[in-house]
């Protein structure tokens, strides 16, 4: 598809240890995490194509309506500026058949690093919707990437083609940090999405989806077992990971 869209491996030495920690923490009472520093070698060299990262992190346990980050909000402009930003990346893929560079953002907030989907949508029915559930990259270019991949690599459809970009419709979810369910209960349908893992079985559902299908929380867990290509009853193994999330989310609307 490519000569500049490239796919890169993002891994944390240490993994397991990483999540051990994180996992105590939760259970110790953390609820709130901040990361204290954070730098990599393309710091140093220049060169960001490569680099090792380092970063100093601390889980606390904040009390309630004392948590230690603002937020996370998207302004009107903002949210226009990465709607332009998808369409104008599948239309440039689909017609010069490589990834668009865009130019980078004068937003502070569309250069944090979050995760995102992006939804693609034709006469109202899914056309394509691909993810990035880490905060790996600035805002604006995991749109960027999102929105490529849904046009030309989402595996349940062919590649959009030329003849559908005028009948696309853009919808795009920023995502909160991942955070574990320890209680279905507190899964609350309309503002928590699901991610389900057991293995390398894994799925995900936007906190939109059960909304949009009118489920109540315990079809909303079972649907999420299926996304993951689970059983519907894998939420009760206690070798399934829950995890919950909330979005931001917005899109265009053709009339």
């Amino acid at each position: 598809m490519s000569r500049n869209f490239q796919a890169r491996v993002w891994e944390a030495c240490g993994g397991a240890p990483i999540v051990a920690a994180m996992i105590y923490a939760e259970r110790m009472g953390a609820n709130q995490a901040r990361v204290l520093k954070y730098e990599n070698s393309g710091d140093v060299t220049g060169d960001h194509s490569r680099v090792v990262g380092y970063s100093a992190d601390v889980f606390v346990k904040a009390d309630s309506g004392k948590a230690l980050d603002t937020p996370f909000s998207l302004s009107e402009p903002e949210k226009s500026e990465l709607l332009a930003l998808a369409r104008k990346s599948v239309e440039y893929v689909v017609q010069e058949k490589y990834a668009y560079e865009p130019p980078a953002s004068a937003s502070a907030t569309l250069n944090q690093e979050r995760g995102a989907f992006t939804t693609l949508k034709e006469s109202g029915e899914l056309r394509g919707c691909i993810g990035y559930t880490s905060a790996a990259k600035p805002l604006y270019i995991t749109v960027r990437d999102t929105a490529t991949l849904a046009a030309m690599r989402d595996p349940r459809f062919s590649p959009v083609s030329a003849s559908e970009l005028p009948k696309l419709e853009y919808e795009i979810s920023v995502l909160s940090p991942l955070r574990r369910v320890t209680d279905v209960q507190q899964i609350k349908v309309g503002q928590h999405g699901l991610l389900m893992k057991n293995g390398d079985s894994e799925g995900l559902l936007l906190p939109q989806v059960p909304v949009e299908q009118k489920w109540d929380r315990q079809t909303f867990l079972e649907q999420t077992c299926r996304k993951a290509g689970m059983q519907s009853n894998c939420w009760m193994d206690e070798d399934t990971d829950i995890f919950s999330f909330t979005a931001v989310v917005f899109g265009e609307h053709k009339s």
